[in-house]
């Protein structure tokens, strides 16, 4: 499940860098389908996460600013050591991998670059309508725990058939 956190930080902050910082403020979200709710709550879950773990210290406007912008820098590929350009370049990468392979590695679900945008941003605004972000881990922990259970049959070995039950001659 690490790995997959990683992975859905690195796609969050992807989209973070496809937009520009000045377009996104914290604001209610309207969702209409799964691949909606799943997009949402990907961005809310990474942008808690990138809060929680980066911004830790500092959650000001300014850091959050700065942030975004670190994205958008990440994103158009102007050179920078920062570590937060770096970070940038990690979640683009996986940006551009869920927009190309489907939310979360599922070419079913469609990656919606503003509903992860505005989940992340929501995030790391403390925005308090709609979907909390604590609330967005266990949404996806069961929405992904129903898919691999509803893939186990079709995954299930087949059980091996019993061995024929001719006797063996005795020598």
């Amino acid at each position: 499940m690490k790995k997959q956190s990683i992975f859905t930080i690195v796609a969050l902050i992807t989209m973070v860098l496809l937009t520009s910082c000045e377009s996104y403020k914290a604001k209610e979200v309207k969702m209409s389908t799964m691949n909606d709710s799943l997009n949402y709550t990907l961005g809310l879950y990474n942008g808690k996460g990138i809060k929680d773990y980066y911004l830790q210290k500092d959650s000001s406007e300014k850091a959050i600013a700065a942030f975004v912008k670190a994205l958008d820098v990440a994103y158009s590929a102007k050179a920078n050591n920062d570590a937060m350009y770096k970070l940038g370049l990690q979640i683009g990468t996986s940006f551009k991998q869920n927009k190309k392979q489907g939310l979360m590695g599922d070419s079913t679900i469609t990656f919606n670059q503003d509903l992860v945008m505005q989940g992340l941003v929501n995030a790391l605004n403390n925005f308090g309508e709609g979907m909390k972000a604590a609330d967005a881990d266990r949404f996806l922990q069961e929405y992904m725990m129903k898919k691999q259970a509803a893939q186990m049959p079709q995954q299930a070995p087949q059980a091996p058939q019993a061995a024929p039950t001719d006797s063996v001659p005795a020598n």
